[in-house]
């Protein structure tokens, strides 16, 4: 067997072990809660990717941005600054730290109950989710050529994110 076959293997072996997974972990909680916890995490991941885009396209985190993580995040500016002080010599990748904390303050329930692979397994194949991926890259693209004069707000740009095809 050559070396991309191998892998291709290892691929699916990886795949179907994920969604055995999932499946497994779904035992754990109730559809319905399922679905709202995805619903939530989609949003947040949405949040994610915008603040990405808005702090990468300036090269900063301004103060309307601050004022925006305090109010919806209590605690992440924190979190975020306490990392970089013990990881000195690592780049600041301010939507990584807030993946992580998300994860940790938000969807703490789902890690202790025993089912948080199958919310990450079932959100990330969400169509909401192809959406902001999509547009989030399309931002992407059109912000490196010309950055918008003032930025969308979080809430207007994942209406037009959810809006996207």
């Amino acid at each position: 067997m050559n070396r991309v076959s191998k892998s291709r293997n290892a691929e699916s072996d990886l795949a179907r072990q994920s969604k055995q997974l999932a499946e497994d972990e779904c035992e754990l909680v109730r559809s319905d809660r399922l679905a709202q916890t995805i619903t939530e995490f989609v949003e947040w991941r949405a949040f994610s990717y915008w603040l990405r885009l808005v702090v990468e396209t300036t090269g900063f985190v301004s103060d309307s941005i601050s004022a925006i993580l305090q109010e919806r995040c209590p605690g992440f500016l924190g979190y975020a600054a306490a990392y970089a002080k013990e990881h000195p010599g690592e780049p600041v990748f301010l939507w990584l730290r807030f993946l992580e904390w998300a994860d940790e303050k938000l969807f703490h329930v789902s890690i202790a109950e025993g089912w948080r692979h199958a919310l990450g397994y079932y959100a990330t194949r969400d169509l909401r989710m192809d959406q902001v991926r999509t547009y989030w890259k399309q931002c992407r693209r059109a912000w490196k050529l010309q950055p918008p004069e003032s930025f969308p707000s979080f809430e207007v740009w994942r209406e037009a994110a959810l809006r996207h095809r």
